[in-house]
């Protein structure tokens, strides 16, 4: 085995070990649906540690509703979208064209009147989206229940995996203006 094919093997056991824990503390009762195939086969965000999972939620989120956090102009609200995704994130999502298509392809997005409520609206939305993006059996119904109170919304999962494509693409956009 070469030491790159080593280090793959080292990295795919280390996720799937990673998302295996999730699973077992949030989703006990789900988990023994599951394979050591179907974590294999888990999304890499399913493994991060909860931090970045609650972030990653958030900015998918707001990708699904930018069309509405652009017509924003009160303070209260983009000072919260600012704080739940970062400064670079929010700048690199507004300077980002529409998703093309986005609202004909899936349900209303959430209503973000409430400055205190941005972040948690957008981390549902996120989560509803990620939940979306995975195939329907055991691993979307054991990371439903791990990401509780989530619920994959009313999406194609190929819109919800373009989404979701979309924000890992303004993530390393952001984190590249910011390092410059």
């Amino acid at each position: 085995m070469s030491t790159v094919q080593l280090h793959e093997a080292r990295e795919r056991r280390r996720r799937r070990a990673a998302c295996a824990e999730r699973l077992l503390a949030r989703a006990p009762e789900a988990a023994p649906s599951l394979d050591w195939d179907a974590l294999d086969h888990a999304p890499p965000w399913l493994g991060v540690p909860e931090p970045m999972l609650t972030a990653f939620q958030r900015r998918v989120g707001a990708v699904l509703c930018a069309p509405a956090l652009r017509l924003w102009i009160d303070g209260p609200r983009l000072a919260a979208a600012r704080a739940a995704l970062g400064d670079p994130f929010l700048h690199a999502l507004l300077a980002a064209p529409d998703f093309p298509d986005l609202h004909a392809a899936t349900a209303a997005p959430p209503r973000l009147d409430a400055a205190e409520r941005i972040g948690a609206l957008l981390q549902a939305a996120g989560g509803g989206v990620l939940l979306a993006s995975l195939p329907d059996g055991p691993l979307r119904s054991a990371a439903g229940a791990a990401m509780a109170p989530a619920v994959p919304l009313l999406m194609g999962a190929e819109l919800a995996q373009a989404l979701v494509a979309r924000t890992m693409k303004l993530i390393a956009q952001s984190e590249m203006e910011r390092a410059a």
